[in-house]
């Protein structure tokens, strides 16, 4: 299984490149780095996501700039690509590390072979190849396993990250709810208070009015009595 995920990989290069690029991390787990070809596509699809982290950093900057929670977009956006800066330099170093050491593993099989050639010794033995085999198959299956756990974990951490963003958009829905209700109650509020005002000055008016009115009426008997 191993073996045919290898040659996989290696038929389809190009598209790995890309689909790395999506989330490197997840790929190319701690630890599951373990052979030259592994390395160079490590580096490649590290190439490659990482100048897709900062387009996208450019694209959500840019996103972040016309909505309401600016600071909290874009600090977020920050985390983010921090995050998959960190994932792009944790599988360089890696890749980079296994190169050195398969460099170092192939010097020392040619001086060992070389040393033996000179002292009359004979070459490496099939035993000694099937061990190397051997160790090469448990370092790929060691690979294969803490890149299923790191597969765990990431699916883990996603989930986490969905419900936090799930409940920070509802708290958002919520405040923005909240002060929609406030807004609409002020508005309550002053039409209320502008109705009470409309009916005192109309009430001021009718008393107003109706003392006229006495008045008028009383000065009229008063000019009827002196007749």
């Amino acid at each position: 299984m191993i073996r045919r995920g290898l040659l996989l990989i290696a038929a389809t290069g190009s598209f790995c490149v890309h689909a790395l690029a999506a989330d490197i991390g997840v790929t190319y787990p701690a630890g599951s780095i373990a052979t030259r070809t592994q390395a160079q596509e490590a580096l490649a699809a590290a190439r490659a996501a990482e100048a897709q982290a900062e387009t996208a950093q450019r694209d959500s900057l840019q996103r972040c700039a016309g909505v309401f929670l600016q600071n909290q977009c874009t600090q977020e956006a920050r985390r983010k690509f921090d995050a998959q800066k960190r994932e792009i330099r944790r599988v360089e170093v890696e890749a980079r590390d296994v190169q050195r050491r398969i460099d170092a593993e192939q010097r020392a099989t040619r001086r060992r072979e070389s040393e033996a050639e000179k002292a009359g010794g004979a070459p490496p033995s099939g035993q000694e190849t099937k061990d190397r085999a051997a160790t090469q198959a448990e370092k790929d299956k060691a690979a294969a396993a803490s890149r299923e756990q790191y597969q765990k974990r990431q699916k883990a951490h996603e989930a986490e990250q969905a419900q936090r963003k799930q409940q920070e958009a509802a708290e958002v829905g919520e405040r923005a709810t909240n002060v929609k209700a406030y807004q609409e109650k002020q508005r309550e509020a002053a039409a209320y208070a502008k109705r009470k005002e409309e009916e005192r000055i109309a009430n001021a008016k009718r008393r107003e009015d109706r003392r006229i009115e006495r008045e008028r009426k009383q000065k009229q008997l008063e000019d009827q009595a002196k007749q």
